[in-house]
């Protein structure tokens, strides 16, 4: 079946700028029971992947148009890697656990075109650049207190190998979602390689089960297993389809 087939309409197109994934291997059999039904942990060395994301898309465009006051929007977003519960073999992508963003009608147009769970929160992302690092930090108050994820890296970025996890983690081909009705959604996510800066320094600062649950209880106390900053590529989300 033809790409265009699987999802005829381009919803989005922007740039994915300072994009940061602290990414931590953890148990299986610990993330199944929080997914929707249909999905299951994406298998790599054993380890399923659950991943903290930063990210400010810029020059945005929802349906071809520009304007309607989002043309930059910065994101947090907590996602697991899946696959198909009855088909291993078929698309992998991620399913988000949480989002926040600091617009109501972003985060109305999240809920309604992919299904994700977005919550609306203040949010101040900030990228400072010199010629021998780049340091990007996201924060986010929720319920009064401040969240906050900080990647410092060395220029200049380069593409990983074919076979490195960064790929699983930076590029994957599906956003998956759960409808009003319980219906399973997938969106196709079209993007180049992404480079990576070599990261030097990270800190991450959540208050994992107050913002994230029983998904953060699974990471609590937990050391990321690798974390990515990759500085800018483009990103094009096609219109959802019936997983």
């Amino acid at each position: 079946m033809s790409l265009s087939a699987l999802s005829p309409r381009c919803v989005l197109q922007a740039t994915a700028r300072s994009r940061v994934v602290v990414g931590y291997a953890v148990d299986p059999a610990r993330v199944a029971p929080l997914l929707p039904e249909g999905l299951a942990p994406a298998r790599y060395d054993g380890s399923a992947y659950v991943s903290l994301v930063g990210v400010e898309l810029t020059n945005v465009r929802a349906f071809g148009l520009v304007g309607l006051g989002v043309r930059r929007v910065p994101a947090v977003e907590l996602r697991v890697h899946v696959q198909p519960a009855e088909a291993p073999s078929g698309p992998h992508g991620t399913w988000t656990a949480q989002a926040h963003v600091p617009r109501r009608l972003v985060a109305w147009g999240a809920r309604w075109l992919y299904g994700t769970p977005v919550a609306v929160a203040s949010m101040q992302p900030m990228r400072r650049e010199q010629d021998d690092r780049v340091e990007v930090t996201y924060r986010f108050d929720w319920r009064g207190r401040e969240q906050r994820i900080r990647v410092q890296g060395a220029p200049p970025p380069t593409v990983p190998a074919p076979n490195a996890r960064a790929r699983t983690l930076l590029s994957p081909d599906w956003r998956f979602g759960t409808a009003q009705d319980g219906t399973l959604l997938r969106t196709r996510i079209e993007r180049p390689e992404a480079p990576v800066c070599r990261v030097q320094e990270h800190h991450v600062t959540v208050r994992w089960p107050a913002v994230y649950g029983d998904l953060g209880r699974v990471l609590q106390g937990r050391s990321p297993s690798l974390v990515l900053l990759s500085p800018s590529t483009p990103v094009t989300l096609r219109w959802r389809t019936r997983a």
